[in-house]
């Protein structure tokens, strides 16, 4: 009896043991991944820009940092949650995502604002708004539940490394998209 009992708590010993070291693994690549994203940080150079333009690639770079946010937020429910922690978790993570989908959907109507001129200089630099338009309305990447009202004990987790890839993918276009209006060249080794 005393020897089934020792090999079950080794078994789950072990299963827990290695549960946590894939999380803390994907979250030091995510956390990789992220500081990798602000290595080449320098002042945007806007002076060849008209002054709406110059004020969309600054907003373009306040975007890309803003995404960043609900993945440093994010952290994977643990054992010892007491489901009043992990709503608040989950809370903290959708209040992030929320204002990353706001900041996205306003740098997008800022398009609206824009003249004649700057929309045909940004249609001859090859850049639109398909790619972020996509990934706002892509399903799992800005939502978490299906009816985000419902009140459960354990909320339904997120898959983050959609998630992550999503937003990461994003990111990587906002840069591009913000060296281009810049005139800045994207080194191609870095994503």
């Amino acid at each position: 009896m005393s020897w089934d009992l020792t090999a079950s708590a080794a078994a789950l010993g072990t299963v827990a043991a290695v549960r946590w070291w894939n999380n803390r693994r994907k979250q030091l690549a995510r956390d990789r991944a992220l500081a990798a994203a602000h290595e080449d940080v320098e002042a945007l150079n806007t002076r060849n820009l008209s002054p709406k333009l110059a004020r969309l690639a600054q907003q373009t770079r306040i975007v890309r940092l803003t995404l960043e946010t609900p993945l440093r937020r994010y952290s994977a429910p643990v054992l010892s949650d007491t489901p009043w922690s992990r709503r608040t978790r989950c809370d903290e993570y959708d209040n992030a995502m929320i204002d990353a989908r706001r900041a996205l959907w306003e740098w997008m109507h800022a398009f609206k604002h824009l003249d004649k001129g700057d929309l045909t200089r940004l249609a001859e630099l090859g850049l639109s708004l398909a790619p972020f338009r996509a990934v706002l309305y892509k399903r799992g990447v800005f939502d978490r539940s299906d009816d985000p009202w419902e009140q459960v004990l354990f909320p339904r987790a997120p898959d983050l490394d959609y998630v992550c890839s999503e937003l990461q993918r994003t990111m990587y276009e906002l840069k591009r998209f913000e060296c281009a209006l810049t005139g800045r060249a994207l080194d191609p080794y870095r994503g």
